[in-house]
Protein backbone atom coordinates (compact mmCIF):
# COMPACT_ATOMS: atom_id res chain seq x y z
CA UNK A 1 0.00 0.00 0.00
CA UNK A 2 1.41 3.36 -1.03
CA UNK A 3 1.65 6.20 1.45
CA UNK A 4 -0.13 9.25 0.18
CA UNK A 5 1.50 12.63 -0.02
CA UNK A 6 1.02 14.81 3.02
CA UNK A 7 -1.28 17.24 1.22
CA UNK A 8 -3.50 14.46 -0.10
CA UNK A 9 -3.85 12.86 3.35
CA UNK A 10 -4.96 16.09 5.00
CA UNK A 11 -7.77 16.80 2.53
CA UNK A 12 -10.03 13.91 3.68
CA UNK A 13 -9.16 14.62 7.31
CA UNK A 14 -10.08 18.29 6.87
CA UNK A 15 -13.38 17.39 5.20
CA UNK A 16 -14.25 15.01 8.05
CA UNK A 17 -13.46 17.67 10.65
CA UNK A 18 -15.61 20.23 8.83
CA UNK A 19 -18.51 17.81 8.63
CA UNK A 20 -18.14 16.92 12.31
CA UNK A 21 -18.35 20.62 13.14
CA UNK A 22 -21.47 21.01 11.02
CA UNK A 23 -23.17 18.07 12.69
CA UNK A 24 -22.13 19.00 16.20
CA UNK A 25 -22.70 22.75 15.87
CA UNK A 26 -20.63 25.46 17.43
CA UNK A 27 -21.89 27.24 20.51
CA UNK A 28 -19.05 29.70 21.16
CA UNK A 29 -18.47 32.99 19.34
CA UNK A 30 -15.45 35.26 19.50
CA UNK A 31 -15.64 39.00 18.81
CA UNK A 32 -12.51 41.10 18.71
CA UNK A 33 -11.92 44.81 19.13
CA UNK A 34 -14.83 45.33 21.52
CA UNK A 35 -13.32 47.96 23.82
CA UNK A 36 -16.11 50.02 25.39
CA UNK A 37 -16.19 53.57 23.96
CA UNK A 38 -16.71 55.30 27.33
CA UNK A 39 -16.10 52.82 30.17
CA UNK A 40 -12.44 52.02 30.83
CA UNK A 41 -11.51 48.35 31.30
CA UNK A 42 -14.77 47.11 29.74
CA UNK A 43 -15.81 45.36 26.55
CA UNK A 44 -18.96 46.45 24.74
CA UNK A 45 -21.38 43.92 23.30
CA UNK A 46 -23.15 46.18 20.80
CA UNK A 47 -26.11 43.92 19.99
CA UNK A 48 -27.30 44.02 23.61
CA UNK A 49 -25.74 47.39 24.49
CA UNK A 50 -23.99 45.48 27.26
CA UNK A 51 -20.88 46.54 29.19
CA UNK A 52 -18.75 43.60 30.33
CA UNK A 53 -15.83 44.17 32.74
CA UNK A 54 -12.44 43.10 31.41
CA UNK A 55 -11.69 39.58 32.71
CA UNK A 56 -15.32 39.38 33.83
CA UNK A 57 -18.44 37.47 32.85
CA UNK A 58 -22.00 38.74 32.47
CA UNK A 59 -25.08 36.53 32.34
CA UNK A 60 -27.77 38.57 30.53
CA UNK A 61 -31.41 37.80 31.34
CA UNK A 62 -34.72 38.96 29.88
CA UNK A 63 -33.24 39.30 26.39
CA UNK A 64 -35.61 37.79 23.83
CA UNK A 65 -34.03 34.91 21.93
CA UNK A 66 -30.68 35.29 23.72
CA UNK A 67 -29.35 32.74 26.19
CA UNK A 68 -25.60 32.94 26.76
CA UNK A 69 -22.80 34.05 29.02
CA UNK A 70 -20.52 36.83 27.81
CA UNK A 71 -16.87 36.99 28.91
CA UNK A 72 -14.46 39.86 28.20
CA UNK A 73 -10.82 38.79 27.85
CA UNK A 74 -7.82 40.88 28.88
CA UNK A 75 -7.33 41.86 25.21
CA UNK A 76 -10.97 43.05 24.79
CA UNK A 77 -12.10 39.97 22.91
CA UNK A 78 -15.63 38.88 23.80
CA UNK A 79 -16.27 35.17 24.21
CA UNK A 80 -20.00 34.45 23.89
CA UNK A 81 -20.99 30.96 25.01
CA UNK A 82 -24.44 29.93 23.78
CA UNK A 83 -26.45 26.84 24.63
CA UNK A 84 -25.00 23.65 23.17
CA UNK A 85 -26.78 22.23 20.15
CA UNK A 86 -28.46 18.89 20.70
CA UNK A 87 -29.80 16.22 18.40
CA UNK A 88 -33.47 15.39 18.79
CA UNK A 89 -33.88 11.65 19.26
CA UNK A 90 -37.06 9.74 18.41
CA UNK A 91 -39.75 10.22 21.06
CA UNK A 92 -37.97 13.19 22.64
CA UNK A 93 -38.79 16.89 22.69
CA UNK A 94 -37.18 20.17 23.72
CA UNK A 95 -38.46 22.42 26.48
CA UNK A 96 -38.68 26.10 25.55
CA UNK A 97 -35.84 28.43 26.53
CA UNK A 98 -36.49 30.44 29.68
CA UNK A 99 -34.93 33.84 29.00
CA UNK A 100 -35.72 35.03 32.54
CA UNK A 101 -32.95 32.75 33.88
CA UNK A 102 -29.18 33.15 33.49
CA UNK A 103 -27.07 30.82 31.36
CA UNK A 104 -27.08 27.78 31.41
CA UNK A 105 -30.49 27.59 33.12
CA UNK A 106 -32.07 29.53 30.24
CA UNK A 107 -31.14 26.78 27.75
CA UNK A 108 -33.72 24.38 26.37
CA UNK A 109 -33.54 20.86 27.72
CA UNK A 110 -34.04 17.64 25.81
CA UNK A 111 -36.73 15.50 27.44
CA UNK A 112 -36.97 11.82 26.53
CA UNK A 113 -39.90 10.21 28.35
CA UNK A 114 -39.27 6.60 29.23
CA UNK A 115 -41.11 4.18 26.98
Amino acid sequence: MKMCKLEMCWIPIGICLMLAGELQGFSTQYRGNTKHPTLPDHCFYAELKLAVPRNGTVYPVDQFDFCAKVYCREDYVLIIKHCDRMQLADGCYFTPNDYTKPYPDCCAMRICPSK
